[in-house]
């Protein structure tokens, strides 16, 4: 018997990828704020922002990777 919970709904879907988008794009802008943020606390170079983004892209990636294997594991129950 079907879960009538179950995600097959093509919309979901789609809000699970946009979601996706939205969290890289945070991620992404947060860790560049935490980096300039640092470079103007510690009068810091500017390598300091790109240490920040880059640390928030990969930060982001792995939450991405994370939510796919959720989201693939419940389609398998």
């Amino acid at each position: 018997m079907k879960n009538p919970k179950s995600q097959d709904n093509p919309w979901l879907i789609a809000l699970y990828i946009s979601g996706a988008g939205g969290l890289l794009a945070a991620y992404i802008l947060i860790g560049f704020f935490t980096g300039r943020w640092l470079m103007n606390q510690w009068d810091g170079p500017r390598v300091w922002l790109a240490i920040g983004t880059l640390s928030g892209l990969f930060l982001g990636i792995l939450n991405i990777a994370l939510l796919i294997k959720k989201f693939l594991g419940a389609q398998s129950e």
